[in-house]
């Protein structure tokens, strides 16, 4: 896991660099306007641009003493890592006894995850539960199903007597239900 973490951070040092202002180390911001072609309204004219001013003055000592800011913070974060986890092990416990309130929320990851659980995961499952599984899924879908099954085996009992395997009684059949046929043509039918 070490070297997939080193892997990240060496990725992350040097996609930092893509964003550099003009002004630091000759650097070139290509994600400053990355998306600007795409808000343009179409037909309509590009409004002219300042120039890019090189070096600390002209509008970049802002960016200059935010990047030093955000570099002395990063440092002194991993020193004082170092010092409190490294060097005076015991220490990281005594800071943690005497901010329990906000060590507790902190290592609770401030209950977000209890919320989201209490708040969407628990009402979703007990709807899916209750109406879901068992009213849809158990109740119609299943229901549907077994009542075709119940249906077709109470007319397969019913059409099962008609089926003896007697070819003379199919034959039998067959030859009234066509005396039938011509009967209901002759008598109802045709015009007398």
């Amino acid at each position: 896991m070490a070297a997939a973490l080193v892997i990240l951070a060496i990725g992350s040092v040097l996609a930092g660099y893509v964003g550099v202002p003009n002004a630091v180390m000759s650097g070139g911001n290509r994600i400053e306007a990355f998306l600007e072609p795409s808000f343009r309204a179409a037909g309509v004219a590009e409004p002219a641009r300042e120039p890019a001013v090189a070096g600390p003055e002209g509008g970049s000592s802002t960016e200059f003493s935010l990047m030093g800011v955000s570099t002395v913070v990063a440092f002194a974060g991993i020193g004082l890592a170092t010092m409190i986890y490294r060097r005076n092990s015991g220490m990281a416990d005594r800071i943690a006894a005497s901010f329990a309130p906000v060590h507790k929320l902190l290592l609770g990851k401030y209950f977000v995850d209890e919320i989201y659980d209490e708040a969407i995961v628990q009402p979703v499952r007990k709807t899916s539960t209750t109406l879901l599984w068992r009213g849809v899924d158990a109740g119609l879908i299943d229901g549907t199903v077994n009542g075709v099954g119940l249906v077709v085996r109470g007319w397969s009992a019913v059409l099962r007597r008609l089926q003896t395997g007697s070819v003379r009684a199919y034959a039998m059949s067959l030859f009234a239900g066509v005396v039938m046929i011509l009967g209901y043509y002759l008598w109802v039918i045709t015009p007398r």
